[in-house]
């Protein structure tokens, strides 16, 4: 059984070469692709996406999914620019040689208007996607319909062609409690976004309340976990580990993460071999 590290290096770097060196020193064979050099990934031109994907082959480095913003303000968009958007997604993912892309849903202030927004935005968004062979990857991000166990699975209902980013963090920053989501959605997830929280705050893997470790212990087949540090307020537990980082640079806090979760694994039974973290046996 294998896991595979992916990440959200615009958390390292906002040029993209430094992006690349972030990825290659942590020894990271994917990327989620968030921002380049500053710019969203849905408003990369195609041109500038060749530049790009020339860059990553030559760092060895192959993209997982594209981490969009689309559907975030699905509410308030016209169905029309949101649709342009997700068909320009598609020739991006292309581009990148990837099958997914990290989606949303709405916010929670519209549940009152979910029956126009679910059907049919929504599904006209997912539509798109799986008319291109793309998964639509829906994370459960705070402040979003989907920030819940139950509005999670209500989706997931809806639209059995649609994937799930589980979030640890995001469910403990919604007032969720670990155990219940990973019971409810762990064995759901298609892929893992990987960062701890403490009531509202975000930290390392092992700081927190989101229950990493268990959900490192429930991953039972080969999977991708897309370590997202968010570690922008986090000044370090003294006497700790995270004392070795500088804690004052990108650098350092994107270092800082992607150790404390490879911490987890290896105290779990996973030896790095390969580009991945593979289970031992016995």
């Amino acid at each position: 059984m294998k896991v595979f590290l992916s990440a959200f290096a615009d958390e390292a770097a906002r040029d993209f070469r430094g992006q690349l060196e972030a990825l290659k020193n942590n020894s990271i064979g994917y990327v989620e692709l968030r921002k380049i050099d500053g710019v969203n990934i849905s408003r990369i031109s195609s041109e500038k996406a060749r530049e790009y994907k020339a860059m990553l082959d030559d760092a060895g480095v192959k993209v997982w999914s594209l981490g969009s913003p689309l559907a975030k303000q699905l509410y308030k968009k016209d169905l029309a620019v949101e649709i342009e958007t997700a068909r320009r997604l598609c020739e991006l993912a292309r581009i990148f040689e990837c099958g997914n892309i990290r989606a949303f849903s709405f916010f929670t202030g519209f549940r009152k208007q979910r029956g126009e927004i679910i059907r049919p935005k929504l599904r006209e968004l997912v539509g798109v996607l799986s008319e291109q062979h793309i998964n639509y990857c829906l994370e459960n991000d705070t402040g979003l319909y989907a920030d819940v166990p139950e509005r999670v699975e209500e989706l997931l209902e809806c639209f059995p062609e649609m994937k799930f980013v589980y979030d640890p963090a995001n469910f403990i920053v919604s007032g969720c409690r670990a155990e219940d989501t990973l019971k409810r959605l762990c064995g759901r997830a298609y892929y893992f976004h990987i960062k701890d929280a403490r009531g509202k705050r975000v930290v390392p893997s092992g700081f927190g309340n989101a229950g990493i470790d268990e959900l490192v212990k429930r991953i039972d087949r080969d999977c991708v976990c897309t370590v997202e540090p968010h570690l922008f307020a986090f000044r370090g537990v003294k006497g700790t580990f995270t004392d070795q980082y500088d804690l004052r640079s990108s650098r350092g806090k994107f270092d800082l993460a992607v150790d404390a979760f490879k911490k987890i694994l290896t105290e779990n039974g996973y030896a790095e071999c390969d580009g991945c973290f593979e289970k031992r046996q016995g």
